[in-house]
């Protein structure tokens, strides 16, 4: 059964830092820490507005494998990064972004997500929020390298994870560690980045509405 959309008279960034006040207070510290650390670090490598594109091949939490040629000559594309199911605010990032597959689709667009987690932890992401556009598995952070998006995460966060249930090493495939930040990248169909949102911060997601905006100015 689809979930309700979400009410547009809230936004995104303010649904999930009202989540993120409700967060034990040494976690969002330790949160706060990392974003901080990611915010000087990180900022160069990012790809922006007038890069390309990387090429990449993929494959779906489905198993099937998607090309960057094969999303372009569709049309344009808005690529979202995501930690994977486990973070509440990835899922609500998920759904609102679902909510809006049929606008973006009437634009002449495309939405992915790529997240570290293959398999069935990629899968239940698809299946459990009756996602309506395509998860890919970035195996090994390969692509989210490319992006400039990917950092490895502090010892003190990945016990933390562990210790509630969240084994990234089994979630991934690999003990490498590697997260990316949330991303959001709009390509035209030449494979132009015309727009790029990057934050370490998880309560920094791109608004429904900035992606809609984006492909309009593309124009299909």
């Amino acid at each position: 059964m689809r979930p309700k959309p979400r009410q547009r008279d809230m936004s995104l960034r303010d649904r999930l830092r009202a989540m993120m006040s409700l967060r034990p207070a040494h976690y969002r510290a330790m949160l706060d820490e990392l974003a901080a650390r990611l915010s000087r670090t990180t900022g160069d490598g990012v790809l922006k507005p007038g890069d390309p594109m990387p090429d990449f091949v993929l494959p779906t939490a489905d198993g099937d494998l998607v090309s960057s040629d094969e999303l372009l000559a569709a049309g344009p594309v808005a690529a979202m990064f995501f930690r994977g199911d486990w973070c509440p605010f990835c899922k609500e990032t998920l759904t609102a972004y679902n909510d809006i597959v049929p606008e973006i689709a009437a634009l002449g667009g495309r939405l992915i997500a790529i997240t570290p987690d293959i398999g069935a932890p990629a899968l239940s992401a698809v299946t459990g929020l009756s996602l309506r556009f395509p998860v890919l598995c970035d195996v090994d952070s390969a692509v989210a390298m490319q992006f400039g998006v990917v950092y490895r995460l502090p010892d003190t966060l990945r016990y933390f994870y562990k210790n509630g249930g969240v084994d990234l090493d089994a979630r991934h495939g690999d003990a490498s560690g590697l997260l990316p930040m949330p991303g959001l990248f709009v390509a035209d169909r030449t494979g132009v980045i015309r727009f790029a949102q990057v934050s370490g911060d998880v309560t920094e997601r791109t608004e429904p509405e900035a992606i809609l905006k984006a492909l309009r100015a593309i124009g299909g």
